[in-house]
Formats: C-alpha cells, structure tokens, sequence
C-alpha cells in the first residue's frame, strides 16, 4: 500500500523501520508491508482526542490498526471472518 504523507518527511534511518518503506528521497511517499490481500481499508481518527489519522486494514484472516505518523501497529488481531464493509459514522 503506498503512503504520501506531505507533512511527514521521514529522516533515512526511521523510515524504514517498523511496516514502512521509504520510496522517495523527500521522505513524503512510502510503502506500507501487508503480505495480504487487503479486502477492507479506512482511515480516521479512532478517538476524538487523536492527534493524527490511522489506518485500518482488514484481510481475509486479520485486522490491522496502524499509526502511519508513528510508525507502529496500534492492534493486530487474527479473526476468524471480517465483514468487507468498511463505514464511517458521525
């Protein structure tokens, strides 16, 4: 999955630690690692007091919650069935 993030110039030696691949010199655009057909995708802020926005992935067998400004993994869940029906309410 590619990840242009404008505001986030990753320095050389962070921006290939954790899930993400730095693709561009700037920093601004990398790849996120999944290794799984990606079936469900949101973004958004998991609590209204959330500083930045998250991701979260849904393959056949797992649900991912992840921090793309900090780089980590906020849950990884296996899950027996996910519903491929990513909504967002008000």
């Amino acid at each position: 999955m590619f990840i242009h993030n404008p505001d986030s110039r990753r320095s050389a030696s962070s921006a290939s630690k954790g899930r993400v691949e730095q693709l561009s010199t700037q920093g601004d655009v990398s790849l996120l690692n999944i290794n799984e057909v990606i079936g469900c995708l949101a973004a958004g802020k998991l609590t209204p007091d959330a500083q930045s926005d998250s991701l979260v992935i849904g393959t056949q067998t797992n649900l991912l919650g992840y921090d793309v400004a900090n780089n980590h993994d906020i849950f990884y869940k296996e899950v027996c069935c996910i519903v491929a029906v990513c909504s967002r309410t008000s």
